[in-house]
């Protein structure tokens, strides 16, 4: 393991210890469009934080790799992103099923949506062909939905 994935396992040690910290300060009961947008958007920080550090460092170090152009996106962003639609149209449903949770259901959400988020990191998810592949530190593709025409 790199040094930057050390600390980001320990911001998941310090991030999962402060919600059972905090959990008294939270609803014991929470309708479920609100947990799922929650934990979509804890993974999506999660992600765009270390994209900003991967940024920081990368531009610290020049890097010679060569930017190539691919169909695919993050899968860490693509499941987030997946769950804040899911978790707006609950709410466009009028979904208001609550749900009871416990200090040790907040506090392993917590902990498995950040566990989740560090394993799927390096993946991305391409649809021409349809595939998913390990990218490390994919910061170095650019994004097309569809391919250029050969000249």
């Amino acid at each position: 393991m790199t040094r930057a994935e050390w600390i980001e396992v320990l911001a998941i040690g310090i991030v999962t210890t402060t919600s059972w910290l905090v959990w008294p300060h939270f609803p014991s009961t929470s309708p479920l469009w609100q947990i799922v947008l929650g934990l979509s958007a804890l993974l999506l920080a999660q992600s765009l934080v270390r994209d900003v550090a991967i940024l920081v460092r990368s531009r610290r170090l020049k890097s010679n790799e060569p930017r190539k152009e691919a169909q695919c996106l993050c899968l860490e962003s693509t499941v987030g992103l997946t769950g804040v639609i899911a978790g707006l149209a609950l709410i466009g449903l009028g979904s208001s099923h609550q749900i009871a949770i416990s200090r040790w259901e907040f506090f392993l959400a917590v902990a498995g949506t950040m566990a989740l988020g560090f394993i799927i990191k390096d993946f991305v998810i391409s649809w021409n062909p349809f595939d998913v592949r390990r990218e490390k530190d994919h910061l170095n593709l650019i994004v097309r939905w569809k391919n250029k025409p050969k000249l």
